[in-house]
């Protein structure tokens, strides 16, 4: 079963993804509200997998995607954002930053979840 850490600072975003993402199987072992409290998380829970939000305050989740990734190089990252309109700009930079993929939060349902644990090489995409 693979292990996910959510990091998002909106309380009601992370338990909606919590619930989506333990009815597709998955064992959602932390959560965080900021790339500082997801550092530890990392460090305490050895996830296989982090659902980041681009924009969270203080370190966004561009720039917190490599520090997570240097605390445990085999974390697999996604990146998520509500602003959609900006997704060809976050799906450049979250390879760039080293993410296996990013997806506008409004496109995770449960088909495009459950693909994370069959596909341990996520394209980086993401609807248009």
């Amino acid at each position: 079963m693979i292990r996910i850490l959510i990091v998002d600072d909106q309380p009601a975003f992370r338990r909606q993804l919590r619930a989506l993402l333990t009815r597709a199987g998955f064992d959602v072992v932390g959560e965080a509200q900021d790339i500082a409290e997801a550092e530890k998380q990392v460090r305490d829970t050895c996830p296989d997998l982090a659902v980041v939000d681009v924009m969270l305050p203080e370190i966004d989740g561009l720039e917190g995607t490599p520090r997570l990734k240097t605390i445990a190089p085999g974390l697999r990252v996604i990146l998520v954002s509500a602003y959609r309109d900006r997704a060809d700009i976050f799906r450049s930079a979250a390879k760039e930053v080293g993410a296996e993929a990013f997806f506008a939060k409004e496109d995770l349902d449960l088909e495009v979840v459950r693909t994370w644990n069959t596909n341990p090489e996520l394209e980086n995409k993401a609807a248009s």
